[in-house]
């Protein structure tokens, strides 16, 4: 069902601001977040070996977690390091530690092999950090599995309907998108040429009302990580329009499983300075982009429940198809190439707890 050996986005930072402990249920497996005292981020198995009490439900003290239940304390690597009563805490009580890195306003976390976890593999989400575009960023809890919002991120036909009247139009219906597969997932063209600018842009730029749309995407199947560089630029202009009227967007869509019928959506939008007459043009970009992300998150509840009612009726392709069949197909073969890694991870944890 996941791919365990890869880095999954967990949190934003500001999840964690609060100095409490945050309770996370990712690839069905609860996690607790806390940061420490000087800053750092450490994620635990949410469960206190001694009698299954919730970490999550526990008080950060300095550099460790303390159970609130019988007031076991356990550091970021998991090992007790205090027993209220006992002179000294047992080696062999601990708890599992995933590693975390905190990077671009992101917790990410690895929930396989240790060994693997190479910081080196996480995806370049600078632009949480960028000096010349604003930037804003949210979150959504779907009641769906996650590839049912991969296969949403990959279908732009859509649009045209879903969207209709906030990030797509309907004259987008007939356009087909270019797809390329790599190893790692897929990249995806879509180009709309003299189509009617859509809703948001009309409503938040300087644009004519017949606009040029380009909309370049990359899907990386481990992480569940999916990035759009787009334009919308006067027709007969370029994607690397110098308009200044142009709306260039760079957007981030991340869906990390919690359960094998919910996930967690992590979503960033950064943008140019296309009106730069209204200084509050990033925060009404946000709340039209997450008018088209409700519209789709409903879409997709509705769709998991239909399929969970008769799990084994068929899902008939069309055309429009091309990238999310090409993809499902990928990521079958990418589970399990990651179901013996996990499966030798598993059988040798297991005596630690012991």
């Amino acid at each position: 069902m996941f791919i365990y050996n890869t880095w999954y986005i967990a949190a934003w930072d500001t999840e964690l601001a609060s100095g409490r402990p945050l309770a996370r249920r990712l690839l069905d497996q609860p996690v607790v977040f806390y940061r420490t005292e000087a800053g750092d981020v450490f994620a635990l198995a949410d469960r206190c070996p001694h009698r299954a009490a919730p970490l999550s439900l526990g008080a950060v003290e300095a550099d460790n977690l303390r159970c609130m239940y019988h007031g076991l304390a356990f550091d970021g690597q998991g090992q007790c390091v205090e027993v209220p009563g006992q002179a000294k805490a047992p080696r062999t009580l601990k708890v599992r530690s995933y590693p975390v890195v905190e990077r671009n306003h992101l917790i990410w976390i690895w929930m396989g092999d240790p060994a693997r976890a190479d910081p080196n593999l996480i995806y370049d989400s600078h632009w949480h950090d960028s000096d010349t575009h604003a930037w804003r960023g949210g979150y959504i809890h779907y009641e769906g599995n996650y590839q049912l919002i991969a296969d949403n991120l990959l279908d732009f036909s859509h649009l045209a309907f879903v969207h209709h009247n906030s990030i797509g139009t309907r004259s987008q219906a007939d356009t087909r998108a270019t797809v390329s597969m790599t190893n790692e997932g897929a990249g995806i063209a879509f180009v709309t040429l003299g189509a009617p600018i859509p809703a948001f842009a009309r409503a938040l730029s300087t644009l004519p009302d017949i606009v040029d749309r380009f909309q370049y995407y990359s899907w990386r199947i481990k992480g569940c990580y999916f990035v759009q560089d787009s334009a919308i630029v006067p027709p007969s202009d370029t994607f690397e329009s110098t308009d200044p009227r142009a709306v260039k967007i760079h957007t981030i869509n991340v869906a990390t499983p919690e359960t094998a019928h919910t996930s967690h959506f992590f979503w960033s939008i950064a943008h140019s300075d296309f009106n730069p007459g209204d200084p509050d043009i990033s925060s009404k970009l946000a709340l039209q982009v997450g008018k088209a992300f409700e519209e789709d998150r409903a879409m997709i509840a509705a769709q998991s429940r239909t399929i969970l009612e008769d799990p084994d009726a068929p899902l008939m392709a069309i055309k429009a198809d091309n990238a999310l069949v090409q993809v499902r197909r990928l990521t079958e073969q990418l589970i399990e190439e990651d179901r013996l890694l996990t499966s030798q991870l598993q059988s040798a944890f297991e005596p630690a707890l012991a």
